[in-house]
């Protein structure tokens, strides 16, 4: 998927977006975080320690974006889209018992995300909870919040993160 590929798909998704019902219009403000839920079946250990890992972060996150450890911090950078400048964003990780926090400054207000775990019921492993209170467009955080637990799901229980960019194959591709 080239760079501009990328763009029209989230130009589509945008237009879309725009008529659910409770969805902010394209291009405008987040007026409130977005919150994202998937339950694995990887500890809560597993999952906060993935998490905390720049490299699996920056992984996770593919094509919206990339992670880097700096100093006692970590410096997120999320890709620009139509519309959309992108954000570089440095952060302070704070640990809990029951999650992580990473926050820092943007544009003269602080944005956060929340990651909380809690057990999931009838033992069915680890509830995983996202709260993103980020400056980009509603859709985007949604996506980026969306995008990071599916994939970190996928790690954990397959060891790799899915993927549309093509893979070797023996087949003659000239079609």
């Amino acid at each position: 998927m080239t760079h501009s590929d990328h763009g029209r798909l989230a130009g589509a998704a945008r237009a879309v977006l725009e008529h659910l019902p409770g969805r902010s219009p394209a291009g405008g403000g987040q007026a409130s975080p977005v919150q994202q839920t998937v339950t694995l079946t990887a500890s809560a250990v597993d999952v906060l320690t993935a998490l905390e890992d720049p490299g699996t972060l920056s992984r996770l996150l593919g094509e919206l974006g990339s992670v880097q450890a700096r100093g006692a911090g970590q410096r997120w950078t999320f890709a620009g889209g139509e519309g959309h400048d992108g954000l570089v964003w440095d952060t302070a990780l704070a640990r809990r018992e029951d999650g992580l926090r990473y926050e820092g400054p943007t544009g003269g207000s602080t944005s956060s995300i929340d990651v909380t775990t809690s057990p999931a019921p009838r033992d069915h492993g680890t509830e995983v909870r996202a709260v993103a209170d980020l400056p980009l467009p509603r859709a985007a955080a949604g996506a980026a919040a969306f995008t990071l637990l599916y994939r970190l799901r996928a790690l954990l229980v397959t060891g790799e993160v899915p993927t549309l960019r093509p893979q070797p194959s023996a087949r003659d591709e000239r079609g």
